[in-house]
């Protein structure tokens, strides 16, 4: 039995595919100018086409998508980072913000005439609960009498007692062997002003003489000690007393914790 012929048929039929192509390659049979082979290339490999033109700009936008995440996210990084220099940069000024206003305050304060000024810098605050004492430190090259009056921003703060060196200390107006005559700015009543502790006494001011709450009071110049006008503090508490004295307690004008620099005044020649 010869089997030649059907095992040629395979042969025979791609030959016939392919001249059917060129065929129709070669008619250009066009409808609506869309060849026949266009028409079928589109059928066969649209929804592939479709698919891949899909995938293709999936692909582009997640990737710009994955590029524009990575940049926000190195930025937002980079901005922390200097956020916290930043914030640490701030901590380190605040300090040294209130060291100038400080500074600044001490300055632009009124100076009684006859005295001279010499900065000096607050160390330590000493001596609690009883005593209230503070070291400071001045250029050793000045002599600082016993008893030189001390002030701060705000007002008076105390006096020398204790000189060693460039350190002197100060005996603050809390201190309760501290005493300073005092004058309400509102009535001129004066009376003298006892340390105790973290306050002060207002003494010897009779139930009849006006003195309120909120009244504020300077220094009087008659102690021989503080220049007049020094401001000292403010009534914060006012009573008759049943010895016809009143008890009036004052908050100092200074807060005696927060004392970073203060002004030692000396008596000029004059």
């Amino acid at each position: 039995m010869d089997l030649k012929p059907a095992a040629r048929r395979p042969e025979v039929l791609l030959i016939l595919i392919v001249l059917g192509l060129f065929m129709l390659l070669t008619l250009q049979v066009r409808r609506g100018g869309q060849s026949v082979l266009g028409n079928m290339a589109l059928a066969a490999f649209g929804p592939l086409l479709s698919a891949y033109d899909s995938a293709s700009r999936l692909t582009r936008e997640g990737f710009q998508a994955y590029v524009w995440q990575k940049n926000a996210a190195l930025e937002a990084e980079r901005l922390a980072a200097e956020n916290r220099v930043l914030q640490g940069r701030l901590e380190l000024s605040r300090p040294l913000e209130k060291e100038v206003l400080t500074l600044r305050d001490l300055v632009n304060a009124p100076k009684p005439q006859g005295y001279e000024v010499l900065g000096a810098r607050a160390l330590t605050q000493y001596g609690a609960p009883f005593s209230r004492y503070l070291l400071v430190s001045c250029d050793s090259r000045y002599f600082i009498p016993e008893g030189t009056p001390v002030m701060g921003p705000g007002g008076a703060v105390g006096r020398i007692q204790g000189t060693s060196g460039s350190l002197h200390k100060v005996i603050l107006l809390t201190d309760p062997s501290s005493a300073v005559g005092v004058v309400s700015e509102r009535s001129g009543v004066k009376g003298v002003a006892v340390g105790k502790g973290s306050d002060m006494d207002v003494r010897w001011i009779s139930n009849e003489m006006d003195v309120r709450v909120g009244d504020q009071f300077t220094t009087s110049g008659e102690d021989g000690v503080f220049p007049q006008g020094l401001r000292v503090g403010t009534a914060v508490s006012v009573q008759d007393g049943g010895d016809y004295l009143k008890k009036i307690t004052m908050a100092p004008a200074v807060q005696m914790d927060e004392l970073t620099w203060v002004l030692l005044m000396r008596k000029t020649g004059g």
